[in-house]
């Protein structure tokens, strides 16, 4: 039992460490306007999961396109490595994380935090 215990921790610790760094890499400029846009596009909490993958798809296809704004050629990701899908995994986490900040302040600024939804049937 204490080794199951052992090996949730050691879990939660690695995806918290994805976590940490996913949203280091979103902290920068770009990521964090892709994030500010996906929370102001998004209607509701069921959307977060949504937001985060688009939010991913257009990072990684801004770093894709980057270079050929210096003057450069395209540069196609390797997506056959693991490397590349745990930055994935780790972008989507970050974005997750910074979708959620920036609609919770949304939400309290627009007063839709705390109100009740009322559906008329």
């Amino acid at each position: 039992m204490e080794s199951l215990i052992d090996s949730i921790g050691g879990l939660l610790n690695g995806l918290f460490a994805l976590a940490s760094g996913g949203f280091d890499s979103v902290n920068q400029v770009t990521g964090l306007i892709i994030a500010l846009i996906a929370a102001l596009m998004m209607g509701g909490w069921r959307g977060l999961g949504g937001s985060a993958l688009g939010a991913v798809i257009l990072d990684r296809l801004i770093m894709m396109l980057r270079p050929m704004l210096d003057g450069g050629s395209m540069v196609l990701p390797d997506i056959m490595t693991l490397s590349f899908w745990m930055t994935c995994l780790a972008l989507f986490l970050g974005y997750a994380i910074a979708i959620a900040i920036f609609f919770f302040i949304k939400t309290l600024l627009t007063g839709r935090a705390f109100r009740s939804r009322r559906y008329a049937h």
